[in-house]
């Protein structure tokens, strides 16, 4: 039996291996938009990075959603299907998915966090590609809005929530755990 100091280095390096290293980086921003793109080869196959992708409740920190409740994200991965939260008796909708394309392409629209209260168009897109024995994921979101919007000075605290959230997607895809 592995001693629990032993479990979480195995884990952090099975997390390291299976995932590789996070290129991220915000690669346009003006005041009227900005494209924030991370990518990563992950040490597993595309159809078990689209099961984790769209188990969007299972690795989407609960410190940026509405209801404090990770569980309470629900994805419909289908044309016209929803990224939803609903507790009690409120809920929020995240994103209307555009495109699903098992285990390939993923599109939403929507404006997460502080851009859902601006007037902006809001793209984000998970593409999967076979790399090796593993995957290539690849998540872009590209938003457009007015000058006035000042979108440029969002554009570093939204790239720094939705990479984590693609770090924490990459972990559950390679260990069933964000």
């Amino acid at each position: 039996m592995m001693r629990p100091k032993t479990v979480f280095l195995f884990g952090l390096w099975l997390a390291a291996t299976l995932a590789g290293s996070v290129q991220a980086a915000v690669i346009k921003s003006a005041s009227d938009g900005f494209v924030s793109e991370s990518s990563a080869v992950i040490g597993v196959r595309p159809a078990r990075v689209w099961r984790a992708l769209t188990e969007w409740s299972k690795w989407w920190d609960k410190a940026h959603s509405y209801s404090g409740k990770a569980g309470a994200i629900q994805l419909d991965p289908r044309g016209g299907g929803l990224l939803l939260e609903r507790w009690d008796k409120n809920s929020v909708q995240h994103a209307v998915v555009l495109t699903a394309v098992a285990p390939s392409s993923l599109r939403l629209s929507g404006g997460f966090g502080p851009l859902q209260s601006l007037p902006v168009n809001a793209i984000l897109e998970f593409t999967l590609r076979g790399e090796g024995t593993g995957t290539r994921l690849t998540m872009t979101y590209r938003v457009a809005g007015t000058a006035a919007s000042n979108l440029d000075t969002l554009a570093v605290p939204v790239d720094s929530v939705m990479n984590e959230g693609f770090s924490r997607l990459l972990n559950y895809a390679a260990t069933g755990k964000p």
